[in-house]
């Protein structure tokens, strides 16, 4: 390698850097001005400085340092990531989802169904079913309101917030009549099967010894090698060395297959001999994986594909869209079908991995989707962003009860804070003067988050 070459390299991984650099710096800012002006609330309002520490304290020993803090951290933060990326979906599409709770909820009823509809049929079909079913209730459910704003104009504010009642009053009706458990002595539907739960990690090395399971796994490490090799053998470098169409398919596919192979043969033993979560209380689950999945999913989507680009134009600019040749109509429809499938996702998760009686009691409140747009609009709608601003709110979620157990401080007091870290992000200009930043000049002026109103 030439000494211009490494000079070029250096100088790419410097812009790089600073770019990241920059694009972190003024949500990092506004979450701890939120943390300040949080700490000055704690203080007004128990008159004590120490009552600030032991809350904070408090807050990250929750978090992250008691029993299995850290894991329930991770639980409550994959529902966020699924939600807050439905929500960057439709607003970088220019559509305001308000839905996201009742897609959530129709999506955790369909699972629901779907996975004690079936007995005895293996998890390698079970489960995949059970996630599609929810997936595509929640799709279906946010499509209605997409179509009504593509054919009519009704405003999917209004639209989607007034399915939410409709999605919460049916869940009420199907689990407590149709799909009722008559064998239970609360309101709920019946347990899911075994074969359609999501594995806890602890549980994963019981699982594997079931070669069907084992396989299961195997294919999914096979397309997603296959999948990742496509992509590296997209680049220049690659297409010089292996020049024909067909030689790239047998590339990627042979990796993927070996690789299959060699998870469904060596994992099984492997996680028999070690595997570092033996906690049978340990309630995180393989549902981490399939958030990290959707994230890196979604960032493909939007900025890799044909699909995407017409979502991101149609959001940015419909008229331009519709000048260009583009079908608005399809794509708000999509692209609340997309932001659908990925709430019903989450809800589909929370049935399947983290409830107890592993079914859908009556009383099942998330809260889930008002959080989560709070963290789409933090982050900014980028999916990466996405999974750090849900750890961060995940983590608050868990540590809050401590925090208030051990400074008196009521847990609630979260929330303040999530409000401020939504109102710095959202007026930047009030964080630019806090820390005396100077506003820098932009060539082009990035798109609004939605459009507005008469949009």
């Amino acid at each position: 390698m030439s000494s211009a070459t490494a000079d070029s390299r250096l100088a790419s991984a410097r812009v790089f850097l600073w770019r990241v650099l920059d694009l972190l710096r003024m949500p990092l800012l506004a979450m701890f001005a939120a943390f300040v002006l949080g700490a000055v609330v704690i203080w007004i309002t128990s008159g004590s400085l120490v009552t600030v520490g032991e809350a904070y304290l408090g807050l990250v020993r929750g978090a992250f340092f008691k029993q299995r803090g850290l894991s329930e951290s991770l639980v409550a933060t994959i529902p966020y990531v699924m939600l807050s990326l439905a929500l960057a979906v439709s607003f970088k599409t220019g559509l305001f989802n308000i839905g996201a709770e009742g897609q959530f909820y129709i999506g955790a009823i369909c699972a629901a169904w779907v996975g004690q509809l079936f007995t005895g049929i293996p998890a390698i079909i079970h489960l995949p079913l059970t996630l599609a079913a929810g997936a595509l209730g929640g799709a279906l459910w946010a499509a209605v309101p997409g179509y009504l704003k593509a054919k009519t104009g009704a405003h999917e504010v209004i639209s989607t917030m007034m399915m939410n009642y409709v999605a919460f009053r049916l869940s009420e009706y199907l689990i407590s009549r149709p799909l009722r458990d008559k064998g239970a002595g609360l309101v709920q539907t019946p347990r899911v099967s075994p074969q359609a739960e999501l594995w806890t990690l602890a549980a994963v090395p019981e699982r594997l010894k079931d070669p069907l399971n084992a396989l299961f796994v195997g294919l999914i490490f096979a397309f997603l090698t296959a999948v990742i090799v496509r992509e590296i053998l997209k680049a220049p470098r690659w297409r010089e060395r292996i020049a024909r169409d067909s030689q790239r398919r047998i590339t990627y596919i042979g990796f993927g297959l070996l690789v299959g192979a060699v998870v469904f043969v060596a994992l099984p033993p492997l996680t028999r001999l070690w595997w570092p979560y033996q906690d049978p209380y340990n309630r995180l689950h393989i549902g981490l994986f399939m958030a990290i999945l959707a994230a890196v999913g979604v960032w493909w989507l939007l900025w890799k594909t044909t699909i995407g680009f017409e979502l991101r134009t149609v959001g940015a600019n419909p008229n331009a869209a519709r000048y260009a040749g583009m079908n608005i109509t399809r794509n708000i429809v999509l692209a609340m079908a997309i932001s659908g499938g990925l709430a019903g996702l989450a809800g589909t998760v929370e049935v399947l991995g983290v409830s107890i009686c592993r079914c859908l009691p009556l009383f099942f409140s998330s809260g889930y989707g008002w959080d989560s747009i709070a963290i789409a609009l933090v982050a900014k709608n980028d999916p990466f962003g996405i999974l750090a601003a849900s750890f961060l709110f995940g983590a608050m979620r868990n540590g809050a009860d401590l925090m208030e157990l051990m400074s008196g401080v009521s847990k609630y007091v979260i929330s303040v804070i999530q409000g401020l870290m939504l109102l710095f992000v959202a007026a930047p200009a009030v964080v630019r003067w806090l820390f005396r930043i100077r506003a820098e000049r932009k060539v082009e002026e990035e798109a609004p988050v939605v459009r507005g109103w008469g949009g």
